[in-house]
């Protein structure tokens, strides 16, 4: 009789740490942070955190962590099968697992930049685990995914209770389409009114043109090949919005966005084929402006909006030109447009805070790619008649932003005002480090050859194409490149000319 009940006692224990070994799929991240950038010794706070979705400028993430530090999320999610793309915006290093997989490794000290990597998934839940440091400057840490192609239906869908589609969703499901009219909640477990969705799938295209077409009441955004294609983020009547959009063929990314403030509700998605070419299209056609914007000084990369602008006439001051899409600070932007004018001479005046080139029948006629404070510069141009190809580029650096740009009939002289040599820093004080090598060229891979001490002062020759190097001449007249983490300049360093 002992031994019985010693049995089922062993088999009841053995059945607990099979249990226990059997985590359910977790709804936040477990956060931990340290007060060093090697996550070593024991974290110093921690708590739960809905999404890794943090820009602490030049902060961090607690009073008791008072410089460099680093961080690990972790979290047991559950995916429908099919292949995701997981993506991470970090300043500075960043690396992603899943189930136990390393699938990004970016850990280096850097500037902010993204990174992305795909990867299959198994229907079920999974083990993610992210790790962060940040080594000094500016603190960003982001990663998010959503679902490329497979999932079991055309859309995964997530609503939430609330209409800015924040913290863990209350429902998900997936969905063989977007078409949605209510008069109510929209499912089990969600409010009739003051909820939102995101939709994220995968659609099959043959190479051409395709017009996509979005119908909401309210509130609805439309993100194409990663790109928000369209916007009208706001409480209206059902109305319809349309992008034309090229492709070459494959598999589109598409994720929609969606709220409902109140009222009736309204949701759908369409598209068709509306070109037939097998060559790479134009891309969305604008009758106006077609407007490009980058979370970068320099235009690089994929634009993280496009829309059209009828007039480049903006004062944003210390906004931004589309709130939680594009940086107020450190963005760039482009316009593209073609117009008829004719033949004569034209006076185009442009009016930057801070950067902006012109190009008319690309041709370069105004350049104050520079840190500046709304001046004014005109110049004149004789156009020959007929389609006129116009091309404005611009950066807003930091403060205020403002960008204008108007033409007339008529010739007058160019009121652009010379550079003057106060417009570039003409020098800069090591900071922060004990000593900082100066190399032979403008990377790692090249040797040092002498050193600064804290304090030592350097006059500034030029630039690296994404100011992490800059080229410096020692008081001895020794002449090389030094890291610009540490060096505190009286101007920014995009105002340095781009070096060999």
């Amino acid at each position: 009789m002992f031994k019985r009940l010693l049995l089922i006692t062993l088999m009841a224990i053995i059945a607990m740490g099979i249990g226990a070994q059997q985590v359910a799929a977790d709804s936040s991240w477990n956060a931990e942070y340290w007060d060093n950038k090697d996550l070593s010794g024991s974290p110093v706070v921690g708590w739960k955190e809905d999404a890794i979705d943090h820009d602490w400028g030049g902060g961090t993430p607690h009073s008791s962590i008072t410089g460099q530090f680093s961080a690990r999320w972790t979290r047991r999610a559950y995916f429908a099968p099919g292949t995701y793309r997981f993506n991470i915006t970090t300043d500075d290093g960043m690396r992603v697992w899943v189930d136990g997989n390393k699938i990004i490794d970016s850990w280096y000290d850097s500037q902010v930049h993204s990174l992305s990597a795909d990867i299959y998934l198994d229907g079920g839940d999974h083990d993610l685990k992210v790790e962060y440091y940040e080594a000094g400057g500016q603190a960003v840490a982001k990663m998010n995914w959503f679902l490329v192609s497979g999932g079991g239906g055309t859309w995964r869908a997530e609503y939430f209770n609330n209409t800015s589609l924040s913290g863990t969703p209350a429902v998900t499901r997936q969905e063989d389409r977007i078409n949605y009219e209510w008069g109510g909640s929209p499912v089990n477990g969600i409010n009739a009114d003051q909820f939102s969705v995101r939709w994220s799938g995968s659609i099959p295209v043959d190479s051409g043109v395709y017009r996509f077409t979005a119908t909401a009441d309210d509130g609805v955004r439309v993100w194409i090949q990663g790109m928000l294609a369209i916007d009208a983020w706001r409480e209206q009547k059902a109305t319809s919005y349309s992008v034309d959009v090229s492709v070459t063929g494959g598999t589109l990314p598409v994720l929609m966005e969606y709220y409902e403030a109140g009222g009736t509700g309204a949701a759908s998605l369409s598209w068709t084929k509306i070109s037939g070419t097998s060559l790479p299209a134009p891309a969305p056609t604008f009758s106006e402006w077609r407007g490009e914007y980058f979370n970068n000084i320099d235009l690089n990369g994929n634009p993280v909006l496009l829309r059209n602008d009828p007039a480049i006439n903006f004062s944003w001051g210390s906004s931004t030109p589309a709130p939680n899409v594009v940086n107020p600070d450190q963005f760039s932007a482009r316009w593209t447009r073609t117009v008829n004018l004719n033949r004569g001479t034209y006076t185009f005046t442009a009016t930057p805070d801070d950067g902006m080139r012109v190009w008319v029948n690309n041709q370069l006629i105004i350049d104050q790619w520079k840190v500046q404070s709304g001046i004014r510069y005109s110049t004149s141009v004789f156009i020959p008649g007929g389609a006129t190809t116009l091309r404005v580029e611009y950066f807003e650096y930091s403060g205020l932003a403002e960008a204008r740009l108007t033409w007339s009939a008529g010739g007058s002289t160019t009121t652009s005002p010379p550079a003057s040599s106060g417009d570039v820093p003409q020098t800069a004080v090591m900071r922060g480090a004990a000593v900082l090598n100066v190399r032979s060229g403008p990377g790692m891979n090249f040797n040092p050859f002498t050193h600064l001490r804290n304090g030592d002062t350097v006059t500034l020759i030029g630039r690296d194409a994404n100011n992490y190097w800059i080229k410096v001449r020692l008081s001895n007249g020794q002449v090389g490149w030094a890291s610009s983490r540490y060096l505190r300049a009286s101007a920014p360093f995009v105002n340095l000319p781009v070096t060999n």
